[in-house]
């Protein structure tokens, strides 16, 4: 004994018997009994998983099936660009004109001016879809009366949709639910116009 701790205890610590070290062997990591058929100390204690309770439940084990992404599109081109910004600025003059005559008319008059510039007729078409007006701003220039809209428009259509189809902009569930909707001779149109257009 020493006089440091108070002579209450020994300054060796005492070695484990035989049988407490076998007792501790038994138990394994996972907290399941030993040979002996021991169980642990307390029952709520459960084996590591592999993850946290506030985890979902991964997938079943098996073969990964690797998420659909789209492709990676690398910067556009400084003449891509530019053309990109050149459309984008035009749709900002759609907000000018309330009449829905007038903005398919100025719609298609911007498609037909950048009809050798695929990328920025592929931008009007997609932010006119991202705002929800394509159905209704191309369905107006094909109407039957509207005094804004000349062939060279609805041509510009076209060759706009048949980009934006082949880009995957619009889809042919696009055009299918358009040609059921308010505007569904005009679409149906249009579909058969795309359709001439690909032959």
């Amino acid at each position: 004994m020493s006089r440091v701790d108070g002579g209450n205890r020994p300054s060796i610590p005492p070695k484990r018997s035989e049988f407490e070290r076998s007792e501790r062997s038994d138990v394994t990591r996972d907290g399941k009994t030993g040979a002996q058929g021991r169980t642990p100390a307390n029952a709520n204690v459960r084996s590591f998983q592999g993850r946290s309770d506030f985890e979902p439940a991964r997938p079943a084990p098996g073969r990964p099936t690797p998420s659909q992404t789209p492709a990676v599109k690398g910067p556009p081109s400084p003449a891509d660009a530019e053309s990109i910004a050149q459309a984008d600025m035009e749709l900002g003059l759609l907000e000018q004109f309330p009449d829905a005559d007038a903005q398919s008319g100025i719609a298609s008059a911007m498609l037909h001016a950048h009809s050798d510039a695929p990328v920025s007729q592929n931008r009007i078409v997609e932010r006119l879809k991202q705002d929800g007006r394509l159905e209704s701003l191309f369905g107006e220039v094909f109407r039957e009366d509207n005094p804004y809209v000349e062939q060279p428009h609805k041509n510009a259509i076209v060759r706009a949709l048949d980009t934006a189809l082949s880009r995957g902009t619009v889809t042919g569930d696009d055009l299918r639910a358009f040609s059921r909707g308010t505007y569904a001779q005009e679409w149906q149109q249009i579909g058969a116009a795309l359709g001439d257009s690909r032959k």
